[in-house]
């Protein structure tokens, strides 16, 4: 076997590894017929809310599109009640702090939330 039929066998398994890899790694949105991009969306299960500090808890994480340092809006319904920014993100999970909540509102479980995103025009 001469150097470039190694060369190119090497190729292909190290290819072949990447493939497998990152098709290991595709959210489910992607896979699961609901569509190419993530619902950025989550629900409310839990608000620990201490003197000096309120962490949301959510439903969902980075296989709904929602990473560290992202906003988003707390809506009930389709009132907007605050915002908050993410502070931990895990596959279907995340956790947020308050950033601020609209005339004297409270967030509650049951309660969702959606990124805020804006568009380039």
């Amino acid at each position: 076997m001469t150097l470039t039929h190694s060369l190119i066998g090497s190729l292909c398994v190290m290819f072949l590894l990447s493939v497998s890899a990152v098709s290991a790694s595709v959210p489910s949105f992607v896979t699961d017929g609901s569509g190419l991009y993530a619902p950025n969306l989550a629900q409310v299960t839990k608000v620990s809310d201490s003197a000096n500090i309120a962490v949301v808890y959510l439903d969902n994480g980075l296989d709904a599109g929602l990473d560290i340092g992202m906003t988003a809006s707390v809506f009930r319904g389709s009132e907007k009640i605050g915002s908050v920014i993410f502070v931990a993100t895990e596959q279907y999970q995340s956790a947020a702090l308050i950033l601020e909540l609209n005339d004297n509102r409270v967030i509650e479980a049951g309660d969702y939330v959606q990124l805020n995103t804006f568009r380039n025009s």
